[in-house]
């Protein structure tokens, strides 16, 4: 038996993986529950520039790859990055940084078609960083870029 794609093993976790398959082929986009093979955590967009010191789309998605190793969602129409983490993944940091928060169990997550890379007006949400088999972003490495950039955030502002 090989390994599930990322895209498949994504479609499985949504209540009907057919429709799922249905709403990348229509839409661009389907919405998959989180938490029961993963989860994501809201990290706004300034966060995520603040921390990789670019607001240049190629060199944050070059940076989020190399540090976070891990599949990264980006709804450009909402301004936040949704880094895929496991379900039981532990995020043993408190943060200040406004606007950042792990998705609660059985939120919706809006979830791009595979082949999506780059934001549209028509597909604003898109892979920053593509995965292509079933893996998350390390919980501490997403802790970290949030430290970072809400730090950096911070001093910038005194």
């Amino acid at each position: 038996m090989s390994t599930p794609t990322l895209a498949e093993w994504l479609a499985c976790s949504h209540p009907d993986p057919r429709q799922a398959w249905a709403d990348w082929v229509a839409h661009g986009v389907t919405v998959i529950p989180v938490g029961t093979l993963f989860s994501s955590v809201r990290i706004p967009e300034a966060i995520v520039h603040a921390a990789v010191e670019s607001t240049d789309p190629r060199q944050i998605n070059k940076v989020l790859a190399d540090r976070l190793d891990g599949p990264v969602i980006h709804d450009g129409r909402g301004r936040n990055f949704y880094p895929l983490i496991g379900a039981e993944a532990r995020l043993d940091w408190d943060t200040t940084a406004p606007g950042v928060e792990r998705l609660a169990p059985a939120t919706q997550l809006g979830v791009p078609a595979p082949n999506l890379h780059r934001y549209t007006p028509a597909r604003p949400i898109y892979w920053a960083v593509a995965g292509y088999s079933p893996r998350h972003c390390g919980s501490a490495a997403v802790a970290l870029l949030v430290r970072v950039g809400g730090a950096r955030l911070e001093e910038a502002a005194t």
